[in-house]
C-alpha cells in the first residue's frame, strides 16, 4: 500500500509541474553612462550619493537597474568601482528598435572607507565584444577648513 501511494505522489507531482513558462521573457542590455556628478575630493568616513544619467539603447528598452560594485575585499580593489546602467527589453513585443532611447538618472551611495584615491570605471559600451570604460579617479583626502 505504502508502495502505491508513494507511486501515485510521485506520479502527481511530475504532473502537477510544467515547465513552459508563459510570463513574460528579457533580454538585458547596457545602457550608456553618459554623465555622473562624482566630487573631485572624498573625504574619509564620509558615504556620498552618486548620480549617474544613461541613455538607453532603444524606445524598446526600459531601465532595470544599476549595477555598483567593487572590484574584489582588498587592496585596491576595494577601491576600484564598476558601474553598469542595465536595460532591459521584452522579447516577442512588436517595438521599432531604430527609435532612439530615453535619458534617465539614477543614484548609488558609496562610502569612503580608505585613504587613496577610488577608481570608478563606468560602463559606456562595447567595442570588439569588449567592455569600453569611462575611468574617473576621486582623490581622498582632508575637509578644507
Amino acid at each position: 500500500m505504502k508502495k502505491n501511494v508513494f507511486i501515485l505522489f510521485l506520479a502527481l507531482s511530475f504532473t502537477s509541474c510544467s515547465v513552459d513558462d508563459e510570463g513574460p521573457s528579457f533580454e538585458y542590455d547596457i545602457a550608456e553612462i553618459i554623465s555622473n556628478n562624482l566630487p573631485d575630493q572624498f573625504e574619509l568616513g564620509e558615504t556620498y550619493e552618486v548620480t549617474v544619467t544613461y541613455s538607453l539603447p532603444s524606445a524598446c528598452h526600459n531601465f532595470a537597474g544599476i549595477d555598483a560594485r567593487r572590484a574584489g575585499n582588498t587592496g585596491e580593489d576595494v577601491r576600484t568601482i564598476y558601474v553598469a546602467a542595465i536595460a532591459a527589453i521584452e522579447l516577442g513585443t512588436s517595438c521599432d528598435d531604430t527609435v532612439e532611447g530615453d535619458e534617465g538618472t539614477t543614484k548609488f551611495t558609496i562610502p569612503i572607507t580608505e585613504e587613496e584615491d577610488y577608481t570608478f570605471k563606468f560602463l559606456i559600451g562595447e567595442a570588439g565584444g569588449e567592455a569600453v570604460y569611462e575611468t574617473v579617479v576621486v582623490p581622498v583626502g582632508q575637509p578644507e577648513v
